[in-house]
């Protein structure tokens, strides 16, 4: 696995609103008064937010193409997304609460994804998958909330946990003890969502994909 080829931004610069993280919206403002979470401490709110984003933003495995799906109050309302509109979502929320978080972009070897989609991918790789990095207590660490409870249970995966103190990552292993996820890049941490950059990595990647297979899968980039 290599770590990531651009240091980090500051933590003064992972607690300002930008463009797709708006952390100043009213929705994001509310959800996070709404969740009580400022009352405690930084890896506290940390962990409470992830769970929220987590729990409650259902994932579905549907790349977007729009600047405007990847704004976090999009997200919020639509309460779904898949991985880089939930880490989006995320960072708003913590910037909100006054705990600095970033953007993390890897690449991700889904070693559980089934034959039919990885063949009409052309690659069991998520490309540019989306997660984050939360500083907290002096320290970056990697979370990883993109996994909702219903996709965990329905596909036996280990539902990751976040205490505010360590890392959280998608696991290697299911339940069963089978091969899951492999973080085989990351790209680096992001102050925001670099959009161009992403768009550009998902039409490289994908530029053989089966569109009509995976349709009919139910699924689309």
């Amino acid at each position: 696995m290599s770590d990531d080829s651009l240091p980090p931004p500051s933590p003064e610069a992972c607690l300002t609103p930008t463009r797709y993280i708006e952390s100043t919206h009213p929705a994001i403002v509310d959800c996070v008064e709404r969740l009580r979470v400022r009352e405690l401490t930084p890896p506290a709110r940390a962990a409470a937010l992830f769970r929220f984003v987590r729990d409650e933003i259902r994932y579905e495995f549907m790349a977007k193409l729009t600047p405007e799906e990847y704004l976090a109050s999009h997200v919020f309302l639509e309460a779904k997304g898949f991985c880089v509109q939930k880490a989006v979502l995320l960072c708003a929320l913590s910037r909100a609460a006054e705990v600095p978080c970033a953007i993390v972009l890897s690449d991700l070897v889904d070693h559980s994804l089934s034959p039919k989609i990885a063949g009409a991918l052309g690659t069991n790789v998520m490309f540019h998958h989306g997660l984050n990095a939360f500083y907290v207590e002096g320290r970056w660490l990697k979370v990883d909330a993109s996994l909702s409870p219903d996709v965990t249970t329905r596909k036996g995966y280990r539902l990751v946990e976040f205490d505010g103190t360590t890392e959280a990552l998608l696991p290697e292993t299911t339940l069963a003890g089978g091969p899951h996820a492999t973080y085989a890049r990351f790209h680096g941490t992001y102050a925001d969502l670099p959009f161009d950059q992403m768009m550009n990595a998902f039409m490289a990647a994908y530029q053989h994909v089966d569109v009509l297979a995976l349709s009919q899968l139910g699924f689309r980039l």
